[in-house]
């Protein structure tokens, strides 16, 4: 079991990691590599998803949870990562409904929807393997 949750926390990164380059990417017309601080926060949140999978709660709080988590912990890193360094690894500020820059309702609804994908589509096969 352990082994499995762990292994979720590493196709989190992964996952994280690729969706970032091609965001980046794109974003930027040229090939960019995403920092860890980036995409870490994917691999927490599959942690999560993962440990969340095992509690017998009902459908509606996993729901607001899968939806909190993934802000909560892309506002942590991002004000962590700004405290510490001094460096924005993004910027939401142009965003409607933003928080200091570091969150907005737009990404937060892209981040449940990553979340939620995951939760019902990867989460089963992995802890099925």
């Amino acid at each position: 079991m352990f082994s499995k949750i762990i292994l979720n926390l590493f196709v989190g990164f992964l996952i994280g990691f690729i969706l970032e380059f091609f965001y980046r990417s794109i974003q930027a017309r040229k090939i960019v590599a995403p920092k860890f601080i980036n995409y870490q926060m994917y691999g927490l949140t599959a942690l999560f998803l993962s440990l969340l999978y095992f509690l017998n709660i009902s459908f509606l709080l996993k729901l607001i949870l899968i939806f909190i988590f993934p802000t909560l912990i892309e506002f942590l890193t991002g004000y962590l990562y700004f405290k510490i360094k001094k460096i924005r690894s993004w910027d939401y500020r142009k965003e409607l409904y933003n928080y200091k820059g570091l969150i907005c309702l737009k990404f937060s609804i892209i981040w449940f929807l990553v979340a939620l994908s995951y939760y019902y589509l990867l989460i089963p096969p992995i802890l099925n393997l």
